[in-house]
């Protein structure tokens, strides 16, 4: 880490000084973890008559399957689901609490991403939420995200203060360009990572990074943007190739067949 980046990240969280003892470690893993699952977006690119987190995928809609794997974590103390307004009160009724007992409400989201994350960090601060405690951020377009990702981003959380994400390599050769199309980087693709969720941290890095003056009206793209701009260190985990953001039309195939898959497997 640069030295700028450590006083940004002390400036802005001066309890953080290095990586936790081992006694902190296990203090941490015993917190109470929270998830923000988003589901206000349109998806436009998807062309479906409704959003698309409300399309079936399988027995169940994409936004079910996405909380479903949160909901069947023991390490997962509770989640909301940031929706769209108009969408509230079918997504509340789709998640029933006979088998959504983990939710613990439905809320507006933003016009932007990080309005929505914005949204839901405010509401567990007004809950009375520990600050302290992990939380992640999902994607509820990605409904295949395994238990084994999710516990790597909390493993990793234990371990030391930081933010975390999930991510893969890249397997394409990737060319950086300049405005008239010459390629003026090729960086070495070992080092290059495809950004997936979940991405988190502790609730009051979350709160201090969204709530710093050069993310009020900074647009990111994901939750490590956002953390990164204010200098707190980044660690990457292995995510999965399956855990795929469902955008268009041939990704909902693509997921079918893998969730298919999994349920022939499951048979075995």
């Amino acid at each position: 880490m640069s030295v700028r980046s450590m006083k940004l990240l002390i400036f802005y969280f001066p309890e953080v000084r290095g990586s936790m003892s081992d006694m902190k470690q296990q203090e941490q893993s015993k917190k109470k973890t929270f998830a923000i699952i988003l589901a206000a977006g349109r998806g436009s690119r998807m062309a479906a008559d409704i959003n698309k987190m409300l399309l079936p995928l399988g027995d169940r809609t994409i936004l079910e399957h996405s909380c479903l794997a949160f909901e069947r974590l023991p390490e997962i103390e509770g989640y909301l689901v940031c929706a769209a307004e108009p969408e509230i009160a079918t997504v509340t009724r789709l998640l029933a609490p006979e088998i959504y007992s983990k939710l613990l409400t439905v809320i507006a989201g933003g016009r932007s991403r990080s309005d929505s994350v914005r949204a839901g960090l405010e509401w567990l601060r007004d809950s009375d939420i520990a600050r302290d405690a992990p939380v992640l951020i999902h994607d509820g377009a990605r409904p295949l995200v395994t238990s084994e990702v999710i516990r790597r981003c909390l493993r990793a959380l234990a371990q030391e203060i930081c933010a975390v994400a999930a991510a893969i390599p890249v397997t394409d050769t990737i060319r950086q360009i300049d405005d008239q199309g010459w390629v003026r980087l090729s960086p070495d693709r070992s080092y290059l990572r495809a950004m997936q969720t979940p991405q988190g941290a502790s609730l009051e890095l979350l709160l201090a990074a969204f709530s710093a003056p050069q993310n009020l009206n900074h647009f990111a793209v994901d939750d490590a943007g956002i953390l990164l701009e204010v200098g707190c260190p980044l660690r990457l985990v292995a995510g999965d190739p399956d855990n795929l953001k469902i955008t268009t039309p041939t990704d909902l195939m693509l997921a079918e067949l893998l969730w298919a898959e999994r349920q022939t497997e499951a048979d075995f």
